[in-house]
């Protein structure tokens, strides 16, 4: 939501509930792994040493998992010069049914990765078309339609989709989630209406 609408309320909250994720001993507890680019988001705003530290922990101590791979696929660009996009995309790779929130793990990751080693970013964006176009033939009764619209709408505004193609369903799903009370994805909710909001701006 920062990023799409630039208001700093939402900078502020993110580092108000990171805060408040510390233990006695000041140093951060464990969010869940889905939350982890937090701390990329923290270090970038703050520079504090505190937040590189947690990134550098997390990778030492974390098992591998597909919700862990957005994490893992920024700190591969940011810091190892992506030396290991190879064991990201077999991750994927071996997985053969996606859930909705394995697909949304899928389309954060892509979002980390850089273009330059094209080999592995051409491998899972084909992945993620492919699997989004056997999720889409049954939106309409779908329970998994905010992870679907969320994904459809983040992979449109990364050209991993075509927007002209894709965006009437990314309209549709959002149409049935909008103003829906928040529950457990009240998180995903919100960066389907970031995802949303900078599609908006696109198009004006």
């Amino acid at each position: 939501m920062y990023e799409a609408t630039g208001e700093q309320g939402y900078k502020e909250f993110v580092i108000s509930q990171l805060s408040s994720w510390k233990n006695p001993e000041g140093s951060f507890a464990c969010l869940p792994e889905q939350d982890y680019l937090a701390y990329f988001f923290a270090l970038e705003q703050t520079g504090e040493e505190e937040y590189r530290n947690k990134i550098e922990a997390i990778m030492l101590s974390s098992k591998w998992t597909l919700e862990l791979m957005p994490f893992v696929a920024k700190y591969e660009t940011n810091y190892r010069r992506k030396e290991h996009y190879c064991e990201i995309a077999a991750m994927f790779r071996k997985n053969h049914s996606f859930t909705g929130k394995e697909l949304v793990a899928l389309i954060e990751t892509i979002g980390q990765m850089s273009e330059e080693i094209y080999e592995y970013y051409r491998e899972l964006r084909d992945l993620f078309q492919a699997v989004m176009k056997e999720k889409l033939k049954k939106l309409q009764d779908s329970s998994e339609r905010l992870e679907l619209g969320y994904s459809i709408l983040r992979a449109c505004n990364l050209g991993v989709l075509q927007t002209e193609k894709y965006m009437d369903f990314g309209e549709l799903a959002w149409k049935m989630i909008a103003g829906n009370n928040k529950g457990r994805c009240a998180g995903l909710q919100e960066m389907f209406q970031a995802q949303h909001i900078i599609q908006t701006k696109q198009e004006v």
